[in-house]
């Protein structure tokens, strides 16, 4: 969806917060959008994934999202937490997709109740996630796919289907790369075992 706003020149921008990118992605600076996008992404698919259940979805949901901003970059003279943003525009394309597909409306009027009660854990959830993925993306290349893929909630034969090696190799990556993951996450190490589910 994203190659109708433009191919991303490969030259990494200085690190920006997100204010400052949102006031260079008002002015159409491709390469601002695609830093926001880089470090949001993950997250909105994480948040959209809790709704409509499906990976693949939530990935098309969380990409639509950030077209919608680029879209309507020209309306907004500042947004005051772009993450925040984003959420509610994943949040809402979420409860239309299950309103337009699911159990009808009183489905979605049902899971509008939840959403308020659910929303900051979720928020939560996302920080947590976000942390542990950053730190599997510096364990070396196959490792860090294994963990990423189980992070998605994929299981181990699947894995291994789709990196073409035996299921032994899978889980044995995954020892190792939790071994080395103990020391850098400490705290966090709990939950990542909680997201990648088999071993």
């Amino acid at each position: 969806m994203l190659e109708s706003i433009s191919i991303f020149e490969s030259e990494e921008p200085p690190t920006m917060t997100t204010t400052q990118l949102f006031n260079q992605i008002k002015l159409g600076d491709v390469k601002a959008f695609e830093e926001l996008f880089n470090q949001l992404y993950p997250s909105m698919c994480v948040v959209a994934r809790e709704y409509v259940k499906d990976n693949g979805l939530a990935e098309d949901i969380a990409q639509e999202a950030f077209i919608k901003l680029w879209n309507s970059r020209d309306k907004y003279d500042t947004i005051s937490s772009l993450k925040s943003f984003l959420y509610v525009v994943v949040k809402n394309l979420s409860l239309n997709h299950l309103k337009r597909n699911k159990l009808g409306n009183q489905y979605t009027e049902s899971l509008i109740k939840e959403d308020f009660l659910n929303f900051n854990n979720q928020i939560v959830e996302e920080e947590t996630y976000r942390i542990l993925q950053q730190a599997i993306e510096e364990l070396p290349k196959k490792s860090a796919r294994v963990m990423l893929l189980s992070l998605q909630g994929i299981q181990n034969q699947e894995i291994a289907e789709r990196l073409d090696v035996s299921v032994n190799t899978v889980k044995t990556l995954k020892y190792n790369s939790l071994k080395t993951l103990r020391t850098k996450l400490k705290d966090y190490y709990f939950l990542l075992l909680l997201f990648i589910g088999e071993i």
